[in-house]
């Protein structure tokens, strides 16, 4: 696997990993999390993610053969609604992988690729917020990324967890 710079020319590729998910998610009865329409087709997702693409951050996971599995986004601008900090971080502001392609650490790697390029920028802090549903379960997938709960929020009636993680930190839980 390998992770590419994305922008605008991927951004259809974005659209089509969330109508993926959204169908994924309406199958188990989740409706709210990300709705139950397409994505594609859908003008103002489409220019959100153009605006995303071009702040830089957005990263491709590719298999050997070039298919797609996995986009994540990321900057270091916040989201509006997370609190802000007095340093420097870096916020995963986008992560979607392929539901034909889960269960292969896809999510793990655009983390673990996130944690290289705060290093290299010499940001110790690393921030994400998820949906916090459904019990939580993908709070907990951030978890075993090695983030920790930081604050619930609520958008709307969309209920949300931020998450952090500090570089400085990793490796020294069980010293």
């Amino acid at each position: 696997m390998r992770i590419r710079r994305g922008d605008r020319d991927d951004v259809a590729l974005v659209l089509a990993f969330g109508d993926e998910a959204v169908a994924w998610m309406n199958a188990r009865g989740n409706t709210q999390q990300w709705g139950t329409e397409p994505w594609t087709g859908n003008p103002k997702r489409r220019e959100a993610f153009e605006e995303r693409a071009d702040t830089g951050g957005m990263r491709v996971l590719e298999d050997a053969d070039g298919t797609a599995l996995g986009v994540m986004i990321i900057t270091e601008k916040r989201q509006d609604y997370a609190p802000p900090v007095d340093e420097r971080e870096l916020y995963v502001n986008f992560l979607i992988t392929s539901r034909a392609h889960a269960g292969r650490g896809i999510g793990r790697a655009l983390v673990e690729r996130a944690k290289q390029e705060a290093a290299e920028r010499g940001i110790d802090l690393i921030r994400v917020d998820c949906w916090a549903g459904e019990d939580g379960n993908l709070v907990k997938v951030y978890e075993s990324y090695g983030f920790t709960r930081d604050q619930e929020f609520m958008v709307g009636e969309w209920p949300g967890m931020l998450l952090r993680l500090r570089l400085s930190e990793v490796g020294k839980a069980g010293e």
